[in-house]
């Protein structure tokens, strides 16, 4: 299964990115990012699974989070294009950051889910 994130792009306004391994796309909206990166990949979304960083902390993913999350994403990219590097280290702290906002998103909807009962 592909896993695609999505984060604001703080370099580029208040536009989105979607990432996913070495391929990205951008957008004004979460939606025209997530479009752009489908249409690279092989058999377009089938099977995707997509992360979108929430933009606001709550109590399922803080802001320390959030702000750590951004730095270790901006490192990273700017690993593959050679200007810096990502440790393993990092990599691990960037694979538990995802798997905590996944956690938080899987948490939020159940909270969400029992508003609706």
């Amino acid at each position: 299964m592909k896993t695609v994130l999505v984060v604001p792009d703080y370099r580029n306004g208040r536009n989105f990115r979607a990432v996913y391994g070495e391929k990205e796309s951008f957008g004004k909206t979460v939606g025209e990012a997530v479009d752009s990166l489908t249409s690279q990949l092989e058999n377009g979304g089938d099977e995707t699974l997509y992360v979108v960083q929430r933009f606001s902390p709550d109590e399922f993913f803080t802001a320390d989070q959030q702000q750590r999350l951004a730095e270790l994403m901006n490192k990273l990219h700017a690993a593959q294009n050679g200007a810096e590097e990502f440790s393993p280290a990092e990599k691990t702290e960037l694979e538990s950051l995802i798997e905590a906002e996944l956690a938080g998103s899987a948490r939020r909807a159940e909270k969400i889910a029992k508003f609706f009962q």
